[in-house]
């Protein structure tokens, strides 16, 4: 493992700095034998940015940062039709070596791609380009929004999501004193809003919310978030949904207007998990009881799904799954997540992955038995379970996707478009989030429509 002295300065809080340290991460693809289709080399990514990759049309867009070579923000197109990669389009060069920093994107009416990305809590620029409609492999100049606001702050973590109804596409991020925040836009994307403070942090000293956010499109955000980062407090799981400027609890109650009352606070919004709200000062560890947003989900009757993990130690990070059924939630565990993936982030696992239109369809990447805990000694491997109402760890089966793999498999993503499912994942050696070498595969499926 990467010895930290040469940049721990740099990732102090979990704030990126650019770390000048020498990368160590080599993927030996020769070495690495496997049978997925390879959607995009170079490919690395984190977890708070959504949508990472997209559908458009017969063509997989993936945003990814590379984690060696010049660390450059790039997007790679993928021919869904020909079954092969097409090439990879930079957004922009020496972008930090920082998994954070990936591109995510939403497709406008009038077919163009906006890709937007922003360093992590380095300056207070978004960036952005648009695509041809015609080539996916070539974009437009880069254009810029500044946070130029008296006490503005720095930025990380861009989610996109539009709202028809409203005639708005959100983009979420943490940016105001820390906390998730967004701007908004009336033309796709072609010019920003001030920015609005969402959700804000009730805890006393340097603590964030971590938001992972959902949309059915026409009239809601879902949003599962936390009290703070694991490695300090104890989290609890809440979660609210958005919609017509108020935030909402599951069971449709009204919270509160954002506009009259200002940003919700984890107090008022609905908790989901009750974590041990132990305060941590090891910073090697994370606190026992922390939970940690993974994914949130909608399914076809509009009811939300909050994936996420659980902190045991760092040999034992566990997945929890929370599901409304129209009358109440039903939360249970569902697999052991296995190790950390570096002692400085113990709170760092493979990651569990829903499908956007099918959530009882789940993915999770674990270096050990999901169901037992048994440490087989391996690296990460991919499996997949179908999660009814009534299924948690004692009754699930998993299937392996991938098995005595020589490197990691990471950070499942699953996409739908009608019949259509790909799933994919980052493959390759991961030592931390500024020094890895990783590729996304994985496969495309045909499954019934909804």
């Amino acid at each position: 493992m990467k010895s930290f002295p040469a940049c721990f300065a740099a990732v102090f809080c979990g704030l990126s700095l650019f770390c000048s340290a020498e990368t160590t991460s080599n993927y030996d693809r020769a070495a690495d034998d496997h049978d997925f289709t390879v959607f995009m080399r170079e490919s690395g990514w984190c977890w708070f940015q959504d949508p990472r990759a997209i559908i458009a049309g017969d063509h997989l867009l993936i945003g990814a940062v590379q984690g060696n070579g010049s660390g450059a923000a790039h997007v790679g197109v993928f021919d869904l039709n020909q079954g092969q990669p097409l090439g990879t389009a930079l957004m922009r060069d020496d972008f930090g070596h920082d998994d954070h920093n990936s591109p995510v994107f939403y497709r406008r009416p009038d077919g163009q791609v906006l890709a937007m990305y922003a360093l992590h809590h380095e300056d207070l620029l978004h960036r952005w380009r648009l695509s041809d409609p015609s080539d996916p492999l070539r974009w437009s100049p880069e254009r810029t929004y500044t946070h130029d606001y008296a006490n503005a702050g720095k930025i990380t973590y861009m989610n996109l999501f539009a709202l028809a109804d409203e005639g708005l596409l959100y983009n979420f991020h943490r940016g105001i004193e820390f906390n998730p925040a967004f701007i908004i836009s009336r033309d796709h994307g072609d010019t920003w809003s001030d920015p609005t403070h969402f959700i804000a942090s009730e805890l006393d000293g340097r603590h964030r919310p971590y938001a992972r956010y959902a949309s059915n499109g026409t009239d809601s955000i879902h949003v599962g978030f936390t009290d703070g980062h694991p490695r300090r407090f104890g989290n609890s799981i809440y979660y609210t949904r958005f919609s017509d400027g108020q935030f909402h609890r599951a069971d449709g109650t009204v919270i509160k207007s954002l506009a009259a009352e200002g940003p919700l606070r984890p107090s008022e919004a609905e908790r989901v998990y009750q974590g041990s709200e132990t305060v941590n000062d090891d910073w090697d560890l994370s606190a026992v009881g922390a939970a940690w947003t993974s994914e949130t989900a909608i399914d076809a009757a509009g009811n939300p799904h909050l994936a996420y993990t659980l902190y045991h130690a760092n040999t034992d990070n566990r997945y929890r799954l929370a599901s409304w059924d129209g009358s109440r939630w039903i939360d249970r565990e569902v697999a052991y997540a296995g190790h950390c993936l570096y002692d400085r982030e113990a709170s760092y696992t493979g990651l569990i992955s829903l499908d956007p239109i099918d959530p009882e369809v789940v993915f999770i990447s674990t270096n050990v038995h999901p169901t037992t805990g048994e440490d087989t000694g391996g690296y990460h491997e991919i499996y997949r379970a179908r999660i009814g109402p009534a299924d948690d760890i004692t009754t699930l089966v998993w299937t392996p996707v991938t098995t005595d793999s020589p490197v990691r498999n990471l950070r499942p993503l699953i996409l739908r478009e009608g019949s259509r499912r790909v799933v994919l994942w980052n493959r390759g050696d991961f030592t931390t989030y500024l020094d890895y070498q990783l590729d996304a595969v994985g496969f495309v499926e045909t499954v019934a429509a909804p």
